[in-house]
């Protein structure tokens, strides 16, 4: 693919951004409504509607893309570019007032994620990945930090409630092997992470959704990002994903996900 062709992907992926933020702003100021899915996760009218402006962006500019979104039915899943939207992740933070959710866009190439966006509407920040460029936030490029080894690390996970009983251990691994944690950061955790604030992120019960757009984010900010088995995240991978900016901390923590 050119720079050029890649260049306009990103111009759109950013006007999604915008148009998303504008929206979860203004509806974060007056009363929405709220139902439980099928999986007992909230949804909002919030979240619906943001994805329905991204998705009528996309249909606009590029109509012979498909879309994975996580609120609505599927387009075109095997176009050759399809777009994974997330369109408020972090709803419990969204219903608690908690500003640490964001709207997640990536575009996929096969099975590759050509660019990543994390946009925090509540702080104005934005992360911006390109599959072999440098990340940015706000225009300007960001670098995962060296940590000498697991143990002097920071780790983040979304929510400890998450993690059932074949998963639990291996958070309590990380958790001991680990200097100090922190907790319910939802996709604000892999935006710092990519800015060198965390060392290393790991969640379960993620769908492609949650993660995908945070790949080019943190590969471009110089991290690394796989599933627990250290293969590389695609539209086919599982529900497990491990994080860290610096690499041979990730290879250590997933030797420490693998200890049975």
């Amino acid at each position: 693919m050119s720079d050029i062709q890649l260049s306009a992907f990103v111009k759109s992926a950013e006007m999604m951004a915008a148009f998303a933020g504008n929206l979860i702003r203004e509806a974060a100021e007056r009363p929405y409504g709220m139902e439980l899915k099928s999986d007992g996760s909230p949804v909002t009218d919030v979240d619906k509607a943001t994805e329905d402006c991204i998705r009528t962006l996309i249909a606009e500019r590029h109509p012979d893309h498909g879309i994975l979104g996580e609120e609505r039915e599927p387009v075109s899943p095997d176009a050759e570019f399809v777009w994974v939207i997330d369109p408020i992740d972090g709803t419990l933070p969204f219903l608690a007032g908690i500003p640490v959710f964001g709207t997640l866009i990536a575009l996929m190439q096969g099975d590759t994620p050509l660019l990543g966006i994390i946009d925090m509407p509540m702080t104005n920040e934005r992360w911006v990945g390109q599959h072999g460029k440098e990340t940015l936030r706000n225009g300007v490029p960001v670098r995962t930090r060296e940590c000498s080894d697991l143990s002097s690390a920071l780790m983040s996970t979304s929510n400890q409630d998450f993690y059932g009983p074949d998963d639990i251990e291996a958070l309590t691994r990380m958790k001991d092997a680990t200097r100090l944690a922190v907790y319910g950061g939802s996709c604000m955790s892999y935006a710092q992470l990519a800015t060198g604030r965390i060392d290393v992120g790991m969640d379960v019960q993620f769908d492609i959704h949650d993660y995908l757009a945070l790949v080019p984010v943190i590969q471009g900010a110089g991290g690394a990002i796989t599933d627990w088995d250290g293969n590389a995240l695609g539209l086919h991978s599982g529900h497990r994903f491990i994080a860290a900016g610096d690499k041979k901390v990730h290879d250590e923590a997933l030797r420490i996900l693998n200890q049975r």
